[in-house]
């Protein structure tokens, strides 16, 4: 996915003859809508005209707004969603009829073998010892007769344990914690939320209902399925990207708990590089973008769902 990440105070977005143009103080920018696929805006001080929007939309460009915890608070896009009614109502229906916890059950499987298959690499890299990915695959089983959460969650331990070792230890990170001030723990908040943003436009276009969700409670206002789904590219989008940066030296501002917005933009950056990744999946022989794994992996949710049968997570091929 080609991102145009607006990130500068004061940044000006028009449209005229046929391109974007982007101004700042300084200079003008022409960019033809044919080279890019969103528009990320993570500025409160930057402005769009009507005619950009129209522009970008008529191109299939998306225009997302992120506040400065990465969470978007605004979509723009053409929304040409498929088989709505029929994928929500049997959407709704898996929670009654027991296809739920199969749904379930094959997400986190999904995400076991992608947590697992990054470890791995990284062991190839030296940056981790021992055989942590084998404890993570000897999980997998248990999903069949435990709770996925509690198998998930034992997984885990595992793999944020692992994560740490194949950090730089002046980061100070000792494992996922939502709440904690270390800066890679910070960076995974800000780089997740763009992810979700990817997530909810994938499941929206294949006519499913963001909010409810199968693992994560449902909650009002909560994106409930955009959280499970994005839990099987949480390792290949955002993880591995996060990792390889931090080990080359970056290192965010932070203030007042946040990120400095240029900062920032170098997060957004990493997840849009790390979403045009070509990546071979496993049960598809056929190579091809992050961006594009994501939404395949959305139809074939919705399909699983209308037609009642087993759902093929996204699993990469490390």
């Amino acid at each position: 996915m080609r991102t145009l990440v607006v990130s500068e105070y004061g940044v000006k977005i028009s449209a005229k003859n046929g391109s974007l143009v982007i101004a700042t103080k300084n200079k003008k920018i022409r960019v033809s809508p044919a080279d890019i696929d969103q528009i990320l805006i993570i500025t409160g001080g930057a402005s769009i005209t009507s005619r950009a929007v129209r522009l970008a939309i008529t191109h299939g460009i998306d225009i997302v707004f992120i506040n400065t915890r990465g969470e978007p608070w605004a979509r723009i896009y053409m929304s040409t969603p498929t088989a709505t009614t029929s994928s929500r109502r049997a959407q709704y229906e898996a929670i009654y009829n027991g296809d739920a916890r199969e749904i379930a059950r094959s997400i986190v499987e999904a995400k076991l073998k992608n947590q697992a298959g990054l470890i791995k690499s990284l062991k190839r890299k030296g940056y981790i010892e021992g055989t942590p990915h084998r404890e993570i695959e000897l999980l997998i089983p248990q999903l069949d007769i435990e709770d996925p959460v509690k198998v998930e969650a034992e997984a885990a331990h595992i793999y944020w344990q692992s994560i740490a070792q194949a950090l730089p230890k002046n980061i100070g990170f000792e494992g996922r914690n939502h709440d904690s001030p270390d800066p890679f723990n910070l960076s995974l908040n800000y780089s997740y939320a763009i992810l979700y943003s990817e997530c909810w436009k994938a499941l929206v276009i294949a006519g499913l209902d963001p909010y409810a969700g199968y693992i994560h409670k449902d909650r009002s206002g909560k994106e409930s399925l955009v959280y499970d789904f994005s839990e099987m590219f949480k390792p290949s989008v955002v993880d591995r990207a996060l990792i390889e940066i931090f080990r080359r030296g970056y290192r965010p501002r932070i203030s007042g708990g946040l990120i400095e917005r240029a900062d920032r933009a170098e997060l957004a950056k990493a997840v849009a590089e790390s979403l045009e990744r070509v990546v071979r999946e496993e049960g598809d022989h056929n190579p091809k973008k992050l961006s594009q794994a994501l939404r395949a992996a959305a139809i074939r949710l919705a399909s699983s769902l209308r037609e009642r049968t087993r759902y093929r997570g996204f699993v990469e091929v490390w």
